[in-house]
């Protein structure tokens, strides 16, 4: 950065007197002797910090910020080169630029030229040019590693469109050809960086690679139009799908083993009008099945779920929308009652992760092979423990009350908003509601939120408004229930900053959880059948702890922010 010398010198010499003290007056020493002695006795990160003071800008550290890498692809790497300059936040349409040098009028003129078509703003930030080209450099190794193969590709003339069938490919080959690096290095590098899901997905032009991290989806790479169908028929290769069916979708599964763990990949193509689309889920066999406090069950509501599962028979429903991580809790709760005494048998679609010790199935509709008739066959296979993948229709349903009324546990999930909406569905299904008032144990509902990093979150004080509305929010549980929880005031919350070992101030992500467990009061309320208002008048009564409460409360207890939770349920 070019700074003026004069109000550099003056103004570092009213912070740091001591090290003036043998320096004579400005205008008696040259300026490359003055230049010298600033770049000697301090740092560029205190030089910079000065000089954006003088421009009326603020500083920004970036040398342990986790940038969202979705906004990088405001400008191509060889303008943030060029200007030295990167966008490191986005807040609404207002994205903020980190640039080392404001005064450099080409770099200026290059912002106002890539915002002028778009309905954003851009905000001056200045950092160090060490710290800009870290960033620079951390984005663009993806991007690298990805060229180099891409001008090996073009370079083989591999034609897209006529690859040849795998019988053909020796494993030479399949292990050095430019294409199965290029796949390589995406799927590596989504599960380097934490990603739960891989997109691959076409357009008219080109090929957009995302990966989701901690439930938010960011554009990590764009690729050449005329690698796609190399790319799909590598992805259908590795997971035993058919190359030449682009119809209709198709599902399969693959492994790889990466520094020395074992990581599985669902895969699901879909065709679109510019090709099929690829996803794959990102299962890490290696992290094992988590315990329930590590997945958000705190408090009572943990002991609850404790005592349903050591039953002899009854069911145990989740509910929530897909996505919401319903299939982690029942793997979760499955290993909790996997012992050598124990049958236990699933139906799944798809089987997401292979637990040992226990029977899984995949369902096959196209051969009639449905949770229906599957759990028809397992009641034949002398189970102790059930698992339905999921609910979707009165035979089924109904099945599934048989089964736990015959000494069966039966856990299995069911698409509804809430817990206490299971119950009306279920018996909107045809359950009559005396049967399910016997079967019923424990109706789990949940979402997940993204958890605040440890590392980095800032303690707040919340405004007035924001104190009025958790108190007003955990009026309806007693102040016992509370405290079992959380044992302090409501004044204080934290929020995310971000750093070097998480995004944008988030790492990794936690569920918030609602639990109705069965008594016999609320048993006699369902066998009335007098809809779910009764049901929810008396869970209110009995401290029935809501998302939303359950999300406040982790907000007291520092692992979400409020900001966070107010997107995902309602305020």
């Amino acid at each position: 950065m070019q700074f003026d010398l004069r109000r550099t010198f003056e103004s570092l010499k009213i912070q740091f007197p001591d090290k003036f003290q043998k320096i004579e007056g400005f205008d008696t020493l040259s300026e490359e002797y003055v230049k010298d002695f600033l770049e000697t006795n301090f740092t560029e990160k205190q030089l910079i910090k000065v000089n954006a003071e003088f421009l009326g800008l603020s500083y920004i550290d970036l040398s342990d910020y986790k940038v969202d890498k979705n906004i990088y692809n405001l400008f191509p790497v060889t303008i943030m080169k060029r200007y030295m300059l990167v966008p490191f936040a986005k807040d609404n349409n207002i994205i903020s630029i980190a640039i080392s040098d404001p005064n450099n009028y080409n770099a200026l003129q290059a912002l106002k030229f890539v915002f002028q078509d778009k309905s954003l703003k851009f905000e001056l930030f200045v950092a160090t040019e060490s710290d800009i080209n870290k960033l620079i450099q951390e984005f663009d190794t993806l991007t690298d590693a990805v060229k180099e193969n891409i001008k090996e590709f073009k370079a083989k003339n591999e034609q897209t469109q006529e690859l040849p069938d795998i019988s053909d490919v020796n494993k030479e080959n399949l292990e050095t050809a430019p294409i199965i690096k290029i796949v390589s290095v995406i799927v590596k590098t989504a599960v380097a960086g934490g990603a739960s899901d891989i997109h691959i997905e076409g357009s008219e032009e080109a090929v957009r690679v995302r990966f989701r991290i901690d439930g938010v989806l960011h554009t990590s790479l764009i690729l050449p139009r005329d690698l796609y169908s190399a790319i799909v028929a590598r992805i259908k290769i590795l997971s035993n799908l058919k190359i030449d069916e682009q119809r209709k979708p198709q599902d399969g599964r693959f492994s790889i083993i990466d520094q020395d763990k074992k990581i599985d990949f669902r895969v699901s193509t879909f065709p679109t009008q510019y090709g099929e689309k690829v996803v794959l889920r990102i299962l890490d066999t290696s992290n094992g099945i988590r315990s329930l406090e590590s997945l958000g069950f705190i408090g009572p509501k943990a002991d609850l779920l404790q005592e349903a599962i050591k039953k002899p028979f009854g069911m145990i429903l989740l509910t929530g929308p897909t996505g919401s991580g319903k299939s982690t809790t029942v793997y979760t709760l499955l290993s909790q009652v996997n012992t050598e005494d124990i049958n236990i048998v699933t139906l799944e679609d798809p089987i997401e992760y292979y637990l040992p010790g226990i029977n899984q199935s995949q369902v096959r509709p196209d051969i009639n092979y449905t949770f229906a008739t599957g759990l028809r066959s397992i009641l034949r296979q002398d189970p102790d423990v059930i698992m339905v993948g999921e609910i979707r229709d009165g035979e089924t349903a109904g099945l599934a009350v048989q089964s736990a009324l015959t000494g069966h546990i039966v856990f299995s999930t069911l698409h509804t908003n809430d817990s206490p909406g299971a119950i009306p569905r279920l018996i909107d299904m045809g359950v009559e509601p005396f049967l399910l008032s016997a079967s019923l144990q424990v109706v789990i509902a949940q979402r997940l939120a993204r958890k605040l990093c440890p590392e980095c979150k800032q303690e707040i004080t919340f405004t007035e408004k924001q104190q009025q509305y958790i108190k007003d929010s955990l009026n309806t549980l007693d102040e016992a229930y509370i405290r079992s929880v959380y044992d302090g005031n409501f004044d204080k919350g934290y929020k995310p900053v971000g750093c070097s070992k998480c995004s944008n101030g988030f790492k990794g992500r936690m569920a918030i959880f609602e639990v109705v467990s069965m008594t016999e009061d609320l048993r006699a309320i369902i066998e009335k059948n007098t809809g779910g208002d009764e049901i929810i008048e008396y869970l209110n009564k009995n401290n029935y702890v809501t998302l939303k409460q359950d999300g406040i409360l982790k907000v007291l207890t520092g692992h979400l922010s409020l900001t966070e939770l107010l997107t995902m349920v309602e305020i």
